[in-house]
């Protein structure tokens, strides 16, 4: 921002000392100089107490690791460790701060000995700075956590508050400093004043020169001095964190050294989602303009941003939780400051006020929702003014034929379009070609077959879907050549990828064995799938059921602890159940609108300490947040990984804070065990064909996934 002043301060100092008339001008200019000086080191100073409080952050986790760890462990690093036991040394931070005479001062400890010690410390240091973990726990509170916490969200106000300000005081300060050079040129043609034609001009320039070096003056010192007195509550900014610990993040980011990000520090090991490096290149090559949006990016998102813009059609696979969404808005700014100005999104009904929240939250870009009675109305204000036109799939098929052209398309839950027979795929294959600029996303892009992910990539760019089905007529082809040809269209990166300061996930399976009561409810259930499942957890009703007897466990034992928990199922009932038990909870089902879903969200993420909120997964396990939660229980098991998948990334996504604990309940001798080998089998399907931005191999299982499974699934149906 403040490129080259520094410079510019000098000349115009020196311009003070050069005589250009008499008056009080020069004064002024060389405090309002001074001034400028002082409010320009502002954000630097913010900066680098970032710096420093991350730094305190890795030095006091490296410290106690080495406190932690015997001094025999430098064995693997290459030390002698017998004669540096012999000495007394007993841990690794016993070493910290001896040099290599001191250690010749030690009995039994030689030059070869005292030289591998030094080189087995100095590695073993920078590995525990690699790896620790910046961001703070809530639960565990370093000390120097708070210090850090502070200085990201007094350096968010700064740039809020006073850049646009400071920005204005630096260009009419240079304005002027200009200005005042030309008079001095004038001036210095003639020592007198009436070579300029009149003393009254030169007053009249004079005087506007004073006033605009006194406004500045004014204008910086209040600017800095505002800076300085500005200070932050440290337990409202652990509370400002815990609820949107996103922002700090991508703040922390961006204020970081890109080499302390490279070790390990947040970013992860592939930012660039395996692209070939002649792509990846050229994407990070491409500028784009986010002037219009209003959070911060994380490097990979911009990554991301620079690849839809560089590639224009492209199918967006990001894990849940990455933020495709921001991604994509981001794309739209770039386009809206290059004077773009029509962006559509088709989305699920479910997500549809979220859109349209994100994009007031994100961009200075206007939201108009396309949707009910009104649709006509608001597709025509649309086309007339621009903006982030928001549909559903519902929707869409009455309002394409009324479309004639589109800056960007985005198509969220991209999955859903995957039947080339059904009327919404239709209808979104006919946008797609009424735009440039076309974005699928989904993180989940193969779920049960592998003809769902070619066809997503026939859509988007037709002349690489033709490369890969050449390719999978072979038997087995090359999985690098498949991935060299998916790079143009395909870009997938992974939580493990990008978000290594994401806390720990511990997933369990609980395994309950039923009550004679319930198993003679389930052999007495009808002989169909929906109806086993519904009875492996309800069994006889009334909430004392095996599998409820465990819900109440776990929810009196995270009740302690103050968590919020998101209890899944895919019936409607065992969400009444689950509600009964709890004594009352909101519930998020497919039969709630997206207004009073996003209030039972909002009301949810409100709430102090313990809560539990119910969602049926089919609709409460696609595109909400809910960082809040820290604990996901899975009432029973799914038919497919992505579902499970999804619900556990509603809560674990980028902005947790916390640990996150996942527990499936699983009814022992039921269909439950059969659905989880089947999710199982569909789960390396997806490893094998669309995690890794890749495409193996057609297998069979390739092409009815889990064929083993539902035949198991029969059979035990066949024998209740």
């Amino acid at each position: 921002m403040f490129k080259g002043i520094s410079q510019y301060f000098a000349g115009i100092g020196r311009a003070m000392q050069v005589r250009s008339g008499r008056g009080g001008v020069h004064a002024d200019a060389g405090l309002a100089s001074e001034q400028m000086k002082r409010l320009t080191q502002v954000l630097p100073k913010a900066r680098a107490e970032i710096i420093a409080a991350t730094e305190a952050i890795i030095q006091e986790a490296v410290m106690a690791e080495m406190k932690a760890t015997p001094i025999a462990e430098l064995k693997d690093f290459g030390a002698s460790v017998g004669p540096l036991q012999s000495a007394g040394f007993r841990t690794v931070a016993d070493l910290s701060g001896r040099s290599f005479g001191s250690l010749l001062n030690y009995r039994g400890v030689g030059d070869v000995t005292a030289e591998a010690a030094i080189r087995a410390f100095g590695i073993f240091q920078e590995s525990a700075r690699a790896h620790v973990r910046l961001l703070p726990d809530p639960d565990n509170r370093r000390p120097s956590d708070g210090r850090l916490l502070v200085a990201l969200a007094k350096y968010e106000t700064l740039v809020r508050e006073i850049s646009t300000r400071t920005e204005e005081a630096q260009v009419r300060y240079l304005d002027t400093g200009e200005e005042l050079q030309a008079l001095r040129a004038k001036t210095r043609l003639s020592d007198h004043l009436f070579s300029l034609g009149s003393q009254a001009d030169l007053s009249r320039s004079t005087a506007h020169l004073a006033a605009e070096f006194r406004w500045v003056n004014t204008e910086a010192r209040n600017l800095s001095d505002y800076a300085e007195r500005l200070t932050m509550d440290l337990a409202e900014t652990w509370k400002r964190y815990a609820g949107n610990a996103a922002t700090f993040i991508a703040l922390l980011e961006s204020v970081l050294p890109a080499r302390v990000v490279a070790k390990g520090a947040l970013a992860g090991p592939d930012m660039r989602g395996g692209l070939p490096a002649e792509i990846a290149d050229a994407v990070e090559a491409t500028q784009v303009d986010l002037s219009l949006m209003t959070a911060n990016l994380r490097r990979y998102q911009q990554f991301g941003v620079q690849y839809i813009i560089c590639q224009k059609r492209v199918l967006l696979g990001d894990d849940m939780g990455l933020g495709k969404t921001i991604q994509v808005l981001a794309a739209m700014c770039h386009l809206a400051a290059l004077g773009k100005k029509r962006f559509f999104v088709v989305a699920p009904n479910s997500v549809l006020i979220n859109w349209e929240r994100e994009v007031k939250k994100h961009t200075k870009l206007n939201p108009i929702v396309v949707h009910g009675f009104d649709r006509d109305d608001e597709l025509e204000q649309w086309q007339r003014e621009g903006g982030v036109a928001i549909t559903t799939y519902t929707t869409l098929g009455r309002l394409v034929d009324k479309i004639a052209a589109i800056d960007l398309l985005a198509v969220d839950e991209a999955h859903s379009v995957k039947n080339p027979e059904a009327q919404r795929t239709q209808s979104v294959v006919r946008l797609s070609g009424l735009t440039e600029f076309l974005v699928f996303m989904s993180g989940t892009a193969l779920e049960n077959r592998l003809s769902e992910l070619q066809f997503l990539i026939k859509t988007v760019q037709p002349k690489v879907d033709a490369e890969v089905a050449s390719l999978l007529k072979q038997v087995r082809p090359a999985p690098a050549e498949v991935r060299m040809k998916l790079a143009p269209v395909y870009l997938r990166r992974t939580q493990a990828d990008v978000l290594t300061e994401l806390p720990d996930l511990t997933e369990t399976d609980e395994v309950i064995p039923l009550e004679p009561a319930d198993i003679e409810a389930y052999r007495l259930s009808p002989d169909n799938l929906m109806h086993k499942r519904l009875a492996a957890t309800i069994g006889a009703g009334g909430q004392q059921s095996a599998k409820f007897d465990r819900l109440r466990e776990l929810l009196e034992g995270y009740k302690e602890d103050g968590r919020k928990i998101a209890v899944f199922s895919f019936f409607r009932q065992v969400l009444d159940d689950v509600s009964t038990v709890v004594g009352g909870c909101p519930q998020i089902h497919g039969s709630i609108s997206a207004e009073e879903r996003q209030h039972v969200l909002d009301r949810f993420a409100a709430m102090e300490g313990f809560g539990v909120l119910a969602l049926q997964i089919e609709a409460g396990g696609v595109g909400i947040n809910l960082q809040c939660a820290q604990v996901v229980i899975l009432m029973e098991p799914q038919f497919k990984p992505s579902t499970e998948r999804q619900a556990i990334a509603r809560v674990r996504r980028m902005g947790q804070t916390r640990k996150v604990n996942s527990h499936r309940l699983i009814a022992k001798g039921t269909v439950d065990e059969a659905l989880v080998l089947l999710v199982e089998q569909k789960k390396q399907v997806f490893e094998d064909y669309a995690q890794h931005s890749s495409v193996k191999d057609a297998s069979g299982m390739a092409i009815d996934a889990g064929s083993a499974a539902m035949e198991e699934l029969r059979g035990i149906i066949a024998k209740a």
